[in-house]
């Protein structure tokens, strides 16, 4: 086997081209006729393997060798036709081209072999010396190309059907637009990764800054990798820069000679723009295939920024509520968004999901939605609660699940089940269904202890707050009891941010630690 051979340089990358045949001579009367020959400003890069074994290492170790030409008689009377078998079979590449070469004229067996094996070709090898050589070696490399080209556009939208058909699994905008950039970015460069850690082309992906013309960079690659948080401005070039303000001021979507910027604008007032330069290597570009990935991402865009402004609606309508719910009960608004933000905490380091994290911390704040239909004397009784008077107050879980359990809505449906179950309790000795341990719903144990872990450093009508170091004994008797005792490990583990989030929405006239403690817990 020898080694490799330019017959000419070029900037463009090389064609690979792979000589097996066991006559030296073919070897060099193939480079020799072909020196200096290009196609579509590339160069071709020779390969020679005089046995199957050495073709088979060759093939194995370079997987963009566009075209084989193979001598039918290799060896054997069949290792050459074995070769091209095991090529498609056994490699499993159907993109390479072959071309089989004869010495022996035989129409019959030129029959067969084009009838029976999966090639490209089959040249005598003095009418390919004499005339054809540049013809077949052109053709292939043309087909190969194209081959390529269909695959590459197949692989692309399939990517991107794929990021649309998953757009909810994926963390909103900043997600969904860095998805796009590669998707995007594997059409205009042809790039080969399959996820955009592997895609390296500079490029980058940014969001306008509320209702000014400052775009700032949410995410990049390449040499725009370091810029994510800048403005724009800061990570291009003058030259780049003109361009995007060509397209911010009235285009859509444009390829350059050296990038393409798209820009991304919806319904309610969200703004992107994508920004990928152009591979030297890359000389092809499908433009139909460009708008329709276009138009499939500006419409995907459109939509989820709708999402986003309806679930931001919902969002401040449940915290709302819940801070009317807690003003009933004499309670401040700061605990419906701090029990939230323990909720968010908890859930994510328990590992939920981002979408099942979103849901539980936007349906905590109406928990205690069931209250509304508590009775003004029981609900504010600043005394114990009679027997009677408990069970009621204890009907607000079911009185709750009741009010939201009809929902189509996600978030809703979330909050009905927060509402059921937020006062079960591990060892089952709860209400309203007495469940125990996994049979509560993670987002029930979770807001269990977000609520109490709130309510007994908060003051009630009944109670004064308790001191933290109260509230820490308490959980570590109720671990397993009261309280899923992993989630309990978990409020330990990072208590220093639950207290950041207790300070941080603290209420103004009442502070937990430093204060006086009766040491009644809520039921």
């Amino acid at each position: 086997m020898e080694g490799t051979k330019k017959l000419c340089t070029s900037k463009n990358g090389f064609w690979k081209v792979l000589i097996v045949d066991d006559d030296n001579f073919i070897h060099r009367m193939i480079k020799e006729v072909n020196k200096g020959l290009q196609f579509e400003n590339r160069c071709i890069e020779f390969y020679s393997a005089y046995t199957s074994e050495e073709a088979i290492n060759i093939l194995k170790e370079n997987s963009d060798i566009a075209l084989v030409l193979l001598d039918v008689f290799l060896e054997e009377y069949n290792s050459g036709l074995n070769l091209s078998k095991y090529i498609r079979e056994d490699l499993k590449d159907t993109d390479i081209r072959i071309v089989l070469m004869t010495g022996k004229g035989s129409v019959s067996l030129q029959e067969e072999v084009i009838l029976n094996y999966d090639i490209n070709g089959y040249e005598n090898k003095t009418d390919l010396f004499s005339k054809k050589m540049n013809t077949v070696i052109l053709s292939s490399l043309r087909s190969f190309r194209d081959i390529n080209r269909i695959k590459t556009n197949k692989e692309s939208m399939g990517k991107v059907v794929s990021s649309i058909s998953t757009l909810y699994e994926k963390d909103g905008l900043n997600d969904f637009l860095i998805s796009s950039l590669c998707h995007l970015s594997s059409v205009i460069n042809q790039c080969k990764g399959k996820g955009k850690e592997n895609c390296n082309i500079n490029s980058f992906a940014s969001l306008r800054e509320g209702d000014t013309h400052i775009f700032r960079v949410i995410g990049g690659s390449g040499k725009y990798k370091d810029f994510t948080g800048e403005k724009i401005r800061k990570a291009v070039t003058e030259n780049d820069l003109l361009k995007i303000n060509k397209i911010f001021n009235g285009g859509d979507h444009e390829l350059f000679d050296d990038c393409y910027i798209a820009r991304y604008k919806s319904s309610s007032g969200n703004e992107a723009i994508i920004f990928i330069e152009i591979d030297c290597k890359t000389d092809y570009v499908d433009m139909e295939l460009l708008n329709v990935f276009y138009k499939s991402i500006a419409a995907t865009f459109d939509n989820l920024c709708l999402n986003i402004e309806i679930e931001e609606t919902q969002k401040e309508i449940l915290y709302t509520l819940g801070e009317v719910t807690e003003a009933r009960s004499e309670e401040t608004g700061s605990h419906v968004k701090r029990v939230s933000k323990y909720c968010e905490l908890l859930a994510e380091k328990c590992g939920l999901s981002k979408r099942e994290i979103m849901l539980l911390t936007n349906a905590t704040p109406i928990h205690d939605i069931g209250k509304i239909a508590i009775p003004d004397n029981v609900l504010l009784k600043p005394g114990k609660l009679s027997v009677e008077e408990f069970n009621i107050v204890k009907a607000h879980t079911t009185i709750g699940y009741n009010l939201l359990k009809n929902s189509k809505r996600e978030i809703l449906k979330a909050a009905a089940i927060v509402a059921h179950e937020h006062h079960e309790r591990y060892d089952g000795r709860g209400y309203p269904r007495g469940l125990k341990g996994e049979e509560i719903h993670i987002y029930g144990r979770i807001s269990a202890i977000a609520d109490v872990f709130d309510a007994l450093g908060s003051p009630r009508v009944y109670k004064k707050p308790w001191l933290m170091n109260d509230i820490l004994k308490y959980f570590k008797e109720e671990r397993g009891k009261h309280f899923d005792p992993n989630l309990v490990d978990i409020l330990f583990n990072n208590l220093d941010q639950f207290l950041e989030i207790k300070e941080k929405y603290s209420d103004e006239n009442a502070k937990v630690i430093g204060l006086a403690s009766d040491n009644n817990i809520e039921s």
